[in-house]
């Protein structure tokens, strides 16, 4: 069902950038990005970075708020936290909890809290990070997450089976529907989504089934994200931004 319509975009500039992997940018258009394990955030004026090797390899990170960065270190079941100039706020060892918890997702959630997947108990919760405590909000998921994002209030994933759900911070689980296959992937809203396939960019429609192409020039996209209008493709050490209008 692809190719129904083209979206089309307008290139609007092109910005270079040394990196390993393009993040994205947050909500005052500092970009983030990671060289050598190294996350660095790029404002028009400074750069700051964070190096915390002895945690491995940086596995997430969650600037959707840039005074709280949320900074996920898998191999070593670790959380850090970040202020703006990412400076570390703190470092929490999942490892050493008398509950054990084996960490597969974190992300921002609300209130001094943070979402959290544990494949111990294939259960999703909110650990606050001031208190300590966990609160399991999920019954036990039947499929392993294979991809999530989140906002404030709800997480969102796609299982191994391409279904889309969300949660809310009280428990609320809702089945959005079946996601289209992707390589990669960016929810939008209401549960749409753009994802790339094969070099190609989509725009899914989630209550239509349908997916829409977007018109850009790259041939080859090792990283894209989408904010505000504004579609940042990443290749070969620079971003190019494109203004995109999705249906």
């Amino acid at each position: 069902m692809k190719g129904q319509e083209l979206i089309s975009s307008t290139k609007q500039n092109s910005i270079k950038i040394e990196c390993d992997v393009f993040l994205g940018f947050d909500n005052q258009q500092n970009n983030y990005s990671i060289k050598n394990n190294i996350l660095i955030k790029n404002s028009e004026t400074i750069t700051y970075q964070y190096n915390n090797l002895g945690l491995g390899k940086i596995t997430r990170v969650d600037f959707q708020n840039p005074l709280q960065i949320v900074v996920f270190y898998k191999n070593f079941n670790t959380v850090v936290l970040l202020d703006n100039q990412l400076n570390e706020i703190k470092k929490i060892d999942f490892n050493l909890k008398s509950t054990p918890v084996t960490l597969e997702a974190v992300a921002l959630s609300s209130q001094n809290q943070i979402w959290i997947y544990d494949s111990i108990s294939s259960k999703i919760g909110l650990y606050n990070v001031n208190t300590y405590a966990f609160k399991w909000i999920s019954t036990i998921l039947e499929n392993p997450i294979s991809y999530y994002e989140s906002d404030y209030t709800h997480f969102y994933w796609t299982d191994v089976n391409l279904n889309l759900y969300r949660i809310s911070i009280y428990g609320t689980i809702e089945k959005l529907g079946i996601q289209s296959k992707f390589d990669s992937i960016q929810l939008t809203k209401n549960g749409n989504s753009i994802y790339q396939l094969e070099n190609q960019l989509f725009y899914y429609n989630l209550t239509s089934k349908s997916s829409s192409k977007i018109a850009i020039d790259e041939k080859i996209i090792s990283k894209f994200f989408f904010r505000d209008g504004i579609l940042s493709i990443f290749t070969q050490n620079e971003i190019t931004n494109y203004k995109i209008i999705l249906p």
